[in-house]
């Protein structure tokens, strides 16, 4: 594992490197984890956030809600982008093909 940080005068990046790839730790001074979940439970999770967060009575809670909702939406506005990516990106129609194929059996209603 290697270490990279890089300070700036907006604030500190650090990184950590693994075999598998480069993960943030801290993002202009700001303390961050890089994470993944499944696009399906990320579209259920903003489906209760909506419901949710409107009902919610304490301001504060009701806040704290909306936060997670925005992040999450934007979590999924940037796999949006990435999909497009890689259906308009992928090396061969074989590849494409396959990952088609993963991704409507992974997001379909059939499979958990």
């Amino acid at each position: 594992m290697t270490t990279i940080i890089d300070q700036r005068a907006y604030g500190t990046n650090a990184f950590v490197k693994y075999d598998y790839g480069m993960q943030i730790v801290m993002n202009a001074g700001s303390p961050c984890v890089e994470w993944s979940f499944h696009v399906k439970d990320l579209q259920k999770w903003l489906t209760t956030l909506e419901e949710t967060m409107v009902r919610e009575e304490n301001a504060g809670n009701r806040r704290d809600l909306e936060s997670m909702y925005f992040s999450l939406k934007a979590a999924h506005n940037r796999h949006l982008e990435q999909h497009k990516e890689i259906v308009t990106e992928a090396p061969t129609a074989d590849d494409l093909l396959a990952y088609l194929a993963d991704y409507a059996a992974a997001v379909g209603e059939n499979r958990a």
